[in-house]
């Protein structure tokens, strides 16, 4: 019995097909060396895609090994020695509002001051100022700012408005129009972008809004959240960072964040900013947190004119009244104005410095006095006696003022 030739490595040699040879002397096949023809030849093309399947699966296996390798695997221990290990107390970054190595959500409505919550916060973390004026920063830190959906121009008007004094302590990427460059879901556009933000020093992430993001690189909001969320822990190890936070839009009726359920159970802290009337952007602004050892009840955001927040408790009273402190501010600054031109020697309008008429309240601008809202809150003012009346009488003017006081 004679053995099969075989290669230098032991495994048989593969015999080549030959295809048989006509029958017939004019050069034609039959039916039946056809279909041997036909069958040899598709066996031949399965044994090719097989071998092409076991290369691209050793290639996977290999590259996984690869990777493995360069991981650092944690050891497991008992809970008798974990509960021994000496642990540093739990820090916070913003006092009661941000842990520290903590992530962050804030989700808010639309046109609900998101942006403008960021640069605030991104100015506390710098200069280290309390957050909307209430909450303490303990530490301060390095920042990147990735914003995905402001201009070049907003963005510098809005930071600029900001007024930040450690300005090299902070680093932005206008990213509107590019947030398909942040497919970070990919290890090599991933590795990329941990060493830019690494060079960069920053210690805060910031992505300002996700949706974009998703939207870009293909995920759907309902059910893939969790991918871009995984990658993005991963983005802070490589990258050294140390707290992240992601901007997101309210869903669902404006009672949550939208999108994949996941998104809620990721972070360790929800901020949430809404507005009194959710189609009215110059309503009341609300904010709340809650999340791990955080719980801020709700209270107001009040807005004055560099963009700078100040949060107040007490929310049933400030809700009553956070129309009409805008509207008494506003005339605190006609009375200096009107105090500056008697000493010019110029006219006034109205008996007193800082008199104006109701439709000069109503066309004033000011946020949240319109001609719907204004007869109210000039009511409530009055009744308050944080402003003053002088009703001319018989259908003619009615002037408010400040009480001399």
């Amino acid at each position: 019995m004679t053995s099969a030739p075989s290669s230098r490595s032991g495994a048989p040699r593969k015999r080549p097909v030959r295809k048989p040879k006509p029958a017939s002397g004019d050069g034609t096949l039959t039916p039946e060396e056809k279909a041997l023809i036909a069958q040899k030849d598709y066996e031949e093309a399965v044994e090719e895609r097989v071998r092409s399947i076991q290369i691209g699966e050793e290639a996977k296996r290999r590259l996984a090994e690869e990777k493995a390798g360069a991981l650092e695997i944690p050891k497991l221990e008992t809970l008798d020695r974990f509960l021994r290990r000496k642990m540093p107390p739990q820090k916070y970054l913003i006092d009661g509002l941000w842990q520290a190595d903590g992530n962050v959500l804030l989700a808010a409505q639309s046109k609900g001051g998101k942006t403008t919550i960021v640069g605030n916060l991104a100015r506390s973390l710098v200069d280290g100022d309390p957050f909307m004026d209430h909450f303490e920063v303990v530490e301060t830190r390095t920042v990147a700012l990735l914003d995905f959906e402001m201009s070049e121009h907003m963005l510098q008007d809005w930071m600029r408005e900001q007024s930040i004094r450690n300005r090299r302590n902070m680093a932005l990427v206008p990213m509107r129009g590019r947030a398909g460059a942040f497919r970070i879901t990919d290890d090599a556009t991933r590795a990329l972008w941990a060493r830019i933000i690494e060079d960069a020093g920053a210690e805060v992430l910031i992505l300002d809004p996700l949706r974009p993001i998703i939207d870009a690189i293909g995920l759907k909001e309902s059910n893939e959240l969790g991918e871009f969320l995984q990658a993005f822990a991963a983005l802070k190890v490589e990258a050294g960072i140390s707290e992240g936070l992601i901007v997101h839009h309210y869903g669902h009726g404006a009672q949550r964040a939208s999108g994949d359920s996941r998104l809620l159970g990721w972070p360790d802290a929800i901020w949430n900013g809404t507005l009194q009337e959710v189609n009215d952007p110059t309503s009341i602004h609300y904010f709340q947190a809650y999340g791990r050892d955080v719980n801020i009840p709700r209270g107001v955001v009040l807005m004055d004119d560099f963009k700078r927040l100040e949060f107040k408790t007490d929310v049933p009273e400030e809700s009553k009244t956070v129309l009409y402190d805008r509207l008494v501010e506003w005339l605190k600054k006609q009375k200096e104005l009107d105090m500056e031109a008697v000493a010019k020697g110029e006219e006034i309008d109205g008996n007193e410095p800082g008199e104006r008429r109701s439709s000069q309240i109503i066309n004033a601008g000011i946020k949240g006095i319109t001609k719907h809202t204004a007869a109210e809150e000039l009511k409530k003012a009055t009744k308050a006696e944080r402003v003053v009346l002088r009703d001319e009488g018989n259908g003619k003017s009615k002037w408010y003022s400040l009480p001399t006081s």
